[in-house]
């Protein structure tokens, strides 16, 4: 339950409790700070550049999400000083890019206000090009990029030009224009020469495009940075196939070394690429694996290495019919696979895989598929990312493209690591038309189901899953279910959607509630009502929450909940009635802080009451 006055931490009794949410544990702080000083000054006290610094070290450190989610609560607005909005916004677009949040990124962009500065405008549209690229957006990044190019930056600014003319070039390398690519780098080198790594890099791919192997060898031939022996071992593959197994050994080796998931996933992909060209279908295996569990440089490898799950599919499929072919096995005869495959769980995992992948595929039955599925992935689990893995091999699966194609059991796997990992709109993607698992307690997963529609955005589907439980016949109502829906329902406050929050609060009352639940369920409902500007009704509710269960009483939830209902009272124009509970509150304190609170809160309604009486006359 949420608690106004009571530790995050701790039931109203002192006994430990439910972790709240990061919203309520904001709003509990704002209400302790109401309490503790004067009001005026809390509104304010200005966030500071450290605020901001410790943010971007809060990103760097690996909590880039908590980060963004700070951010939205403490940003300034663009409205009340653009100066510091902007230096906010410069460090929450290089997250959300260091994030591959490259959509949200792009509508952060397109929304930035009219008035900020020409440099950060270039910084921003630089980033929405260099997002539209990473989704694969080539026109679009070019008509950013035009924008930019024509917006007639200063000479001196040789370096940002330069990287707009790359991400051109780039834009035509993803839509396989070679001729186009090869003349805007013949212009590219003309203006800028070919000293830049970036250029080299972008020519040899253009020419591995082109085939022209030996001219991307010639050009690298002294390049030694990870993406240079990348290119340079790409062309040489393609230009010497009889060196495969040694190529192989050499990316495999580069891949170990290497610290950066998206050179170390290229390299993983080149030595498999090599693998499979050596015939070494175990090796290929391996390291796609290997390369698909880790993100990707999808600009590096384009148009120079295939790499995604449906290659790794098929590879598990050819080498399975290799042995099934070697080992004298049935397709159709599920006992020649299965068995060789359960027995290979510890001697020889990559030979379990193979073997289940096949009955996965070609079992007689969806149940022998399902378990095959199941024994798949609890291998992949063992493995390093094998997590990501998974994810990949049944999301990005052309197979997999019908998420209704999916082993139900699989489904529900892939639910809890969305959740877990916050992708809400996979695991919305996942769930939909999916009962709730068998044995499975079927109240948690409607609100599982609930919250995500919630927070991807379908409130309509999340409310009507909150009634349908709410009027459910078969539901036996405990505190602590009450709490968990309550809980959901706080959800649909957060996004300020308070008619429907209201709606679900009021058929609540009728369940059978605790004392405190009932009183805590009143003033969340004032909460809503405060929202929608329905000020003498949330007073109304404010006080019946204090006074339900003791007229006179003024416990820390009471004295909040009247101190919430003056302040509801003063916007309903009764301020007659606010000055009343603000005197009792006063009264009833002894802390020195809460009565400079208080004293402020009753010198400011002189102050409008004395106005409106002047306004009179």
């Amino acid at each position: 339950m949420r608690q106004p006055l009571a530790s995050a931490s701790e039931s109203p009794n002192g006994q430990p409790g439910r972790r709240l949410p990061v919203f309520v544990l904001r709003y509990l702080f704002t209400v302790v700070l109401l309490m503790l000083a004067f009001e005026s000054n809390l509104v304010a006290q200005a966030l500071d550049a450290s605020n901001l610094n410790e943010l971007a070290q809060l990103a760097r450190a690996g909590a880039p999400q908590l980060a963004l989610k700070r951010m939205n609560a403490e940003q300034p607005s663009a409205d009340q000083d653009l100066v510091a909005w902007t230096a906010w916004e410069q460090e929450r677009l290089q997250i959300l890019f260091g994030q591959g949040l490259f959509e949200v990124l792009i509508a952060r962009v397109d929304s930035m206000p009219g008035a900020v500065g020409p440099g950060f405008r270039r910084q921003a549209l630089t980033l929405k090009a260099d997002a539209q690229l990473q989704l694969g957006e080539a026109a679009s990044a070019r008509g950013t990029l035009r924008e930019l190019l024509w917006s007639g930056v200063a000479g001196e600014q040789r370096e940002i030009r330069a990287r707009w003319r790359q991400l051109v070039i780039r834009s035509y390398v993803l839509e396989d224009q070679n001729e186009d690519a090869r003349i805007a780098l013949q212009r590219y080198r003309q203006d800028f020469g070919d000293e830049s790594p970036q250029w080299r890099w972008l020519s040899a791919q253009v020419m591995l495009q082109a085939g022209a192997t030996e001219a991307a060898r010639e050009l690298l031939k002294d390049d030694n940075s990870q993406q240079g022996q990348f290119l340079r071992s790409s062309a040489a593959l393609e230009s010497d196939p009889g060196q495969a197994a040694a190529i192989a050994k050499t990316a495999a080796k580069l891949a170990g070394q290497e610290k950066a998931p998206g050179m170390q996933s290229a390299f993983w992909g080149l030595a498999a690429k090599a693998a499979a060209r050596a015939g070494n279908m175990d090796q290929q295996i391996e390291y796609l694996e290997k390369a698909l569990s880790l993100p990707g440089d999808a600009q590096l490898t384009h148009g120079v290495l295939r790499l995604d799950a449906d290659q790794l599919w098929d590879a598990y499929l050819a080498r399975g019919k290799r042995i099934g072919n070697d080992e004298q096995k049935l397709l159709g005869s599920d006992e020649d696979w299965y068995f060789p495959a359960t027995e290979a769980v510890e001697t020889d995992p990559l030979r379990a895989r193979i073997l289940f992948a096949v009955l996965a595929e070609y079992g007689t039955n969806p149940q022998r598929q399902a378990v095959a599925h199941e024994y798949l992935v609890s291998l992949l689990k063992d493995e390093s990312h094998g997590d990501v893995l998974i994810r990949r091999l049944y999301l990005e699966s052309v197979r997999y493209q019908d998420v209704d194609r999916l082993p139900i059991v699989i489904r529900y796997q892939l639910i809890d690591e969305a959740l877990e990992s916050g992708d809400l709109d996979t695991a919305s993607r996942l769930m939909a038309n999916l009962a709730a698992p068998a044995g499975s307690d079927r109240f948690d997963w409607e609100l599982r189901r609930a919250r995500v529609a919630i927070f991807t955005g379908d409130i309509e589907a999340g409310v009507k899953s909150l009634e349908q439980l709410l009027s459910s016949e078969e539901q036996k109502w405990t505190a602590q279910s009450i709490d968990r829906l309550m809980q959901v329902v706080f959800d649909l406050q957060t996004v300020q959607h308070h008619e429907q929050a209201l709606k679900l609060f009021t058929d609540m009352l009728d369940k059978p509630l605790e004392p405190q639940q009932r009183r805590e369920l009143l003033f969340w409902m004032a909460d809503s009502l405060q929202e929608l500007k329905r000020y003498d009704e949330a007073a109304y509710l404010y006080l019946k929450s204090a006074t339900l269960h003791d007229p006179t009483a003024m416990d820390p939830w009471a004295q909040t909940a009247r101190y919430r209902a003056a302040k509801a009272l003063v916007e309903a124009g009764l301020l007659d009635d606010a000055q009343q509970i603000y005197t009792t509150l006063l009264r009833s304190t002894s802390d020195a802080s809460r009565k400079a609170v208080l004293q402020n809160e009753l010198q400011r309604l002189h102050l409008v009451g004395s106005g409106k009486r002047q306004g009179g006359k």
